[in-house]
């Protein structure tokens, strides 16, 4: 008899027991869908911390290739290519132009000389023929003074960073070699192959278009827009030089401005290179 009284008992506290189980169940969902829902916060979290990296590496990727303009640096304790100073290399490196253009600006002024002469004295051809030579020798010894020839092998310098200005260097000393062998050995004669003319010609248009490219190793605190700009003015001095020297060569051309075309461009361009700055 108490068993069928009792059943009904057991039965309605199952019922209540489901009855409470089932109303936590649904906020145990809920706070598990909550917590599901909240995931993306971390996430978007994570996404900004990996943009922000992103971004981070892509400056320092900018900032080792050091390109253009940098800021401010100490000149003194800076390391550049060679392992010298910022500084000692700033300091060479407007020794060597102002050298070049001294020299240049000298040979401006003969040129003009020997043409004002009428080529009469064959001594200041061959003086100016030896200084083009000396200069040539200066810039292949002298431009790089910590790589090859002078203080490492050739394969260490085309191996270092910044080797092409280095290459650019010892290609572009053979103009001057050029300029001076022809006027040692060709310009002297009465009726000068024409054709030795207008090579030369093209020997100096190319020494313009090379300045064009001719970029200086890109260290810290260059101004690599200034020195471009001045470059290209030197470029196109050279080509004006060329321009001057092709016109010489054509007899047939009565153009009475040619004949100061070659010295004036000379004097020009040793200007340019005295008053060079970094």
């Amino acid at each position: 008899m108490f068993g069928p009284a009792l059943m009904p008992g057991w039965h309605g506290t199952v019922w209540a027991d489901q009855a409470t189980h089932e109303v936590h169940e649904p906020s145990a969902q809920h706070e598990s869908h909550a917590g599901t829902l909240a995931q993306p916060e971390p996430a978007a979290m994570d996404h900004s911390a990996h943009q922000a990296a992103q971004e981070q590496d892509h400056g320092a990727s900018h900032e080792g290739h050091g390109a253009h303009a940098t800021g401010p640096v100490d000149e003194t304790t800076t390391i550049v290519r060679g392992g010298v100073t910022r500084e000692e290399e700033k300091t060479y490196s407007l020794f060597m132009h102002r050298s070049c253009g001294t020299i240049v600006a000298l040979l401006g002024l003969l040129v003009l000389a020997d043409r004002l002469t009428q080529r009469r004295h064959g001594a200041l051809r061959k003086g100016m023929g030896a200084i083009w030579l000396l200069m040539g020798i200066h810039i292949f010894l002298n431009a790089d003074p910590t790589d090859w020839p002078l203080a490492a092998t050739f394969m260490e310098s085309y191996n270092r960073p910044g080797s092409s200005e280095w290459l650019q260097h010892k290609v572009l000393c053979l103009i001057p070699v050029a300029i001076g062998l022809y006027t040692m050995f060709v310009a002297r004669r009465e009726r000068p192959n024409p054709w030795s003319g207008y090579a030369l010609a093209a020997v100096l248009a190319f020494g313009g278009i090379a300045l064009l490219y001719h970029e200086h190793e890109h260290s810290p605190g260059m101004d690599m827009g200034l020195i471009v700009r001045q470059h290209n003015l030197m470029a196109f001095t050279s080509i004006f030089i060329a321009a001057g020297w092709l016109a010489d060569t054509l007899d047939r051309l009565a153009w009475k401005p040619k004949f100061v075309m070659v010295p004036v461009g000379l004097i020009l361009l040793g200007l340019e290179l005295i008053i060079y700055t970094e």
